[in-house]
């Protein structure tokens, strides 16, 4: 093996060469700078000291020159060494790949049309079904570590721009004082009918929890009185409705309540009690005003509300309804 013992040593000799030419062009120009600025203080210039280290620094070049003409052709690297992966020095490990969504299995899923993503508004994943409807991921669904767990899930009727919703969900979860939440944003909220399903798309493509106890209503906007409305005609499929800067003029139950207060029907088929946040930013008082005479016609009689009033700034808001979902809802769940 005497050729590769040479291109051993020939590798050895140029990478010498090439940090001696480095160190002294180096060292002549910091000489050359240190004599620069003695200029200004009238101190004598000697530049023996950058000539000799210039050309120690062109004598480097030259036998660094002069070995790799000898290497032989297409030795680009020693024999001996192993191919292998080489990154800067510092440069942050790569980031192991999120674990894969899940794949339809079941015939019936073969239909199904892949996701669309839009975005990565606070760290998570927007994306878009087929038919129009959008799911927000927290960041946590595609850590490594969240392989196989499934998260609860929000029905939020909200603008999919407002990016308030999104930013204080995830800086709650992230601070570890509130569970994430996989963000379902359906078509319009409508008042007339009764809560509207999950579609069975997302069931089937993303990991979320099954049934009441891991799901929520959200309603913004005008769109507050409707989930709220909803909630209280019907609480058996969703733990809680959450209006947000809504007006609640319209809605009254004051009459005969199929609900007792202990949380039971008085039919005997055990239907929970209903469950409302009504949040209001700071500065809506005429919301605050319509959310206080809300509770006050249902609270102790049919249901359990709670009022949010005088936050700001509006991501905070969304920050602190958070805190309650992780309160009413299921957490994340490795089955």
């Amino acid at each position: 093996m005497p050729e590769v013992a040479e291109v051993v040593v020939l590798y050895a000799l140029l990478t010498a060469a090439g940090a001696a030419a480095v160190a002294l062009a180096r060292s002549a120009l910091r000489h050359w700078w240190e004599q620069r600025a003695g200029r200004v203080y009238e101190l004598p210039v000697k530049r023996v000291g950058t000539l000799l280290r210039g050309a120690g620094s062109a004598l480097a070049a030259t036998v660094v020159i002069t070995l790799a003409a000898d290497l032989p052709p297409g030795s680009g690297a020693p024999p001996s060494s192993p191919p292998h992966s080489v990154t800067a020095a510092g440069s942050p490990p790569p980031r192991p790949s999120p674990p894969p969504r899940p794949v339809p299995s079941d015939p019936a899923d073969a239909g199904l049309v892949p996701p669309r993503t839009l975005g990565h508004p606070a760290g998570g994943t927007l994306q878009q079904l087929s038919d129009g409807t959008r799911v927000w991921l927290p960041p946590q669904y595609d850590y490594p570590d969240s392989a196989g767990v499934y998260f609860p899930l929000v029905v939020a009727h909200v603008d999919p721009a407002d990016p308030d919703l999104f930013a204080g969900f995830a800086a709650q979860s992230l601070r570890g004082v509130a569970d994430p939440f996989v963000v379902v944003m359906p078509a319009r909220c409508d008042p007339d009918a009764g809560p509207a399903p999950v579609p069975a798309a997302v069931a089937r493509l993303y990991r979320v929890l099954p049934g009441r106890s891991a799901r929520a209503l959200l309603g913004v906007d005008e769109d507050a009185a409707c989930v709220v409305r909803q909630q209280l005609a019907d609480p058996r499929d969703f733990v809680s409705a959450i209006g947000v800067s809504g007006g609640y003029a319209g809605i009254d139950r004051s009459g005969p309540q199929p609900y007792s207060p202990d949380g039971r029907d008085t039919r005997g088929r055990g239907t929970p009690r209903p469950a409302l946040l009504l949040a209001v930013p700071s500065g809506q008082e005429a919301a605050r005003r319509s959310a206080v005479a809300l509770r006050g016609r249902v609270r102790d009689v049919t249901a359990e509300v709670r009022l949010l009033d005088g936050i700001a700034p509006r991501r905070r808001l969304f920050a602190l309804v958070a805190g309650y979902a992780t309160e009413k809802l299921d957490g994340p769940y490795r089955p």
